[in-house]
C-alpha cells in the first residue's frame, strides 16, 4: 500500500487514539523503558508516536531528558504538538521512521506497537538504520502484539486489524535482527488484556565485535571450595 494511503489512514485514527486515551498498556510501554534506562539526562527517539500518549508518559518519566518523537501521520502530530505544547523536553516531527532524516544519535529507540504496521520487506532497512542512530551502550525497544495473538485476532475478530498489521513471528524476526548487525538483550511475552500472552517486549543492542569482550578479574577457587559450594547449593 502506498505510504500516503497509510498516512490518511492514521489521520483518520486520531478520533479513535483520543477515545482511547492512555491505558494499561502504555504505561507497561512506559515501564518497559524505564526497566532499560535508569539515567536521567538521555535522549529518546520514539518512532510511530501517535497522537503522544506514550511521549507523554515518557517526557514525565525523565524530565531531564529530551525525546524526538515522529510519526507518518500529519494529523496525529498535529494533535500531539498541541497536547504537549507546554512540555519543553518534546519534540514532535512528521516523518517516515525508514527513510526521513534524522539528526545526532539517542540513547534509547522505541518502538510502541508500531513494527507490526511497517511493511514487511522495510523491516531490514529500518533496522539496520538503528545501529547509525544508536549511541554507544544505547538500546532498541520495540512493543508489539504478540504474533500468535495476532494470528487469533485476524482470523476471529479481523474488523480489529489496521491496515498493515502484522503478525511478528520470532524466527522471520530474529533472523532481520541479525541480519542488521544487532542482537537480542532480552525477549518477554505478557498478557495485559487476555488470559494468555497478548503482547511481547524485545530490546535489541548491537551485536558484539571481537574487541568487545575483556576478561573481568576473579578470584581462584580451589576445587574444594567449589565442593563445598555446590553442597550448600544443593541443600
Amino acid at each position: 500500500m502506498e505510504k500516503n494511503n497509510i498516512a490518511a489512514y492514521y489521520d483518520e485514527y486520531v478520533d479513535r487514539q483520543v477515545r482511547a486515551g492512555v491505558n494499561e498498556r502504555h504505561y507497561s510501554i512506559r515501564d518497559l523503558v524505564v526497566k532499560n534506562a535508569s539515567k536521567q539526562n538521555i535522549r529518546i527517539l520514539e518512532m510511530g508516536c501517535g497522537i503522544g500518549t506514550v511521549t507523554g508518559l515518557l517526557a514525565t518519566a525523565y524530565p531531564q531528558g529530551s525525546i524526538l518523537a515522529m510519526d507518518m501521520s500529519p494529523a496525529s502530530i498535529d494533535h500531539a504538538k498541541a497536547t504537549f505544547a507546554k512540555t519543553p523536553n518534546i519534540t514532535f516531527i512528521t516523518g517516515d521512521v525508514v527513510e526521513t532524516p534524522i539528526n545526532g544519535q539517542f540513547d534509547l529507540i522505541v518502538l510502541p506497537d508500531i513494527l507490526e504496521h511497517i511493511p514487511l520487506e522495510l523491516h531490514l532497512k529500518l533496522f539496520s538504520r538503528f545501529n547509525r542512530l544508536l549511541k554507544n551502550g544505547g538500546r532498541v525497544i520495540i512493543h508489539s502484539p504478540d504474533p500468535y495473538y495476532s494470528d487469533w485476532v485476524r482470523n476471529n475478530r479481523p474488523e480489529l486489524m489496521q491496515v498493515v498489521d502484522l503478525a511478528l513471528h520470532f524466527p522471520q524476526l530474529i533472523s532481520t535482527v541479525h541480519a542488521a548487525g544487532l542482537t537480542l538483550l532480552s525477549l518477554e511475552r505478557y498478557s495485559i488484556w487476555s488470559d494468555l500472552p497478548d503482547y511481547m517486549s524485545l530490546v535489541l543492542v548491537p551485536a558484539p565485535v571481537d574487541h568487545s569482550y575483556s576478561e573481568v578479574p576473579r578470584p581462584r577457587r580451589s576445587w574444594t571450595d567449589r565442593l563445598v559450594g555446590a553442597l550448600k547449593h544443593n541443600r
